[in-house]
């Protein structure tokens, strides 16, 4: 697989990718819940041998994906791009750009079955090979949650810096469950975790997720030009269920419940997950997991440097194979 290099990036993303993703796209939106639509993306493969659905991150979109996607595709893959609610295109119950509004992480676990299947699995081509699954960080919670609830429908499962322990600084887990549980009590479950902020429109590549400022500055770009994709901040309640959900997935009498193959990619210098849950759920899931550490990437593996990106996708294909 060649991949695109950082030096020319902005110019093969435009002239490349987007044009090949845009021939092959298919857009929709999917309901489990009347009135709460889900958006969807899906590219065939020129030559396909199986289908992947991919689940995004927090605060983030489809449209970040498109680099992870077109690899997927010129590898055979069918791809199906699934936005998560309160996130971009899809349902959102605010009206603040910024913020991430998750009343209840079952529904996302939920949202997620519901379009594998009632959409993907009936789809003609899905049918026909075999299925996969890749989550990143949020989405990569949700996978592990998913695999755990649903042990038959995926064959194999990425897990790309998963969420499954929070990175809560200096304010130790039980101190940021109780203050979340206070605040939520008192009406001010929608409310910025402490310290957050709305989208400023000013880039920050230092303190940002990915160790490539030439994948960084394309993303962020995209960022100041579309007010869809300025999702930034947690609500009190959001914080508060992700935290459920990270005990959920790292609870070793749901760890075996996993009958999938799992692969997870760990970056070395993730500020934003800690790795003890990831390495929980690994050892806990036995012989069907396999763990990858990647000692210089940062949480956004997948928008690395040139030499990350070689080894990541060098071990994905390799475990898809």
């Amino acid at each position: 697989m060649e991949l695109i290099l950082s030096k020319n990036y902005s110019m093969e993303m435009n002239t490349r990718v987007v044009p090949y993703l845009s021939a092959r796209k298919e857009t929709g939106l999917w309901e489990r819940i009347p009135g709460k639509r889900l958006y969807f993306e899906h590219f065939k493969a020129d030559t396909p041998k199986a289908t992947i659905v991919m689940v995004h991150g927090f605060s983030e979109v489809i449209e970040k994906f498109y680099e992870t996607a077109y690899y997927f595709l010129q590898e055979g893959f069918h791809v199906w791009l699934f936005q998560q609610r309160e996130h971009g295109k899809s349902f959102r119950s605010t009206q603040d750009p910024a913020l991430v509004n998750i009343e209840n992480y079952e529904d996302l676990i939920l949202d997620l079955h519901s379009f594998v299947t009632g959409k993907v699995k009936k789809d003609p081509e899905t049918e026909k090979y075999p299925l996969y699954l890749f989550g990143h960080s949020m989405g990569g919670g949700v996978s592990g949650c998913y695999l755990e609830r649903y042990p038959a429908v995926f064959e194999k499962a990425v897990l790309s810096s998963p969420m499954m322990e929070m990175n809560s600084g200096k304010i130790p887990v039980w101190a940021a469950t109780a203050f979340a549980r206070f605040m939520i009590r008192r009406g001010k479950g929608k409310e910025y975790m402490p310290g957050a902020a709305p989208f400023s429109g000013e880039p920050d590549f230092a303190n940002s997720c990915s160790n490539c400022k030439e994948r960084y500055d394309y993303w962020f770009r995209l960022q100041q030009a579309h007010t869809d994709y300025q999702m930034c901040v947690s609500g009190i309640r959001t914080a508060y269920e992700f935290l459920k959900l990270t005990k959920e997935v790292t609870a070793p009498e749901n760890c075996r419940k996993i009958r999938t193959k799992v692969l997870l990619l760990q970056a070395g210098k993730d500020t934003m997950v800690k790795p003890g849950g990831q390495d929980r759920f690994v050892s806990q899931i036995g012989s069907l997991g396999k763990k990858v550490v990647l000692p210089e990437a940062k949480h956004e593996i997948y928008l690395g440097q040139d030499s990350d990106l070689k080894v990541y996708w060098q071990t994905i294909l390799e475990f898809l194979a």
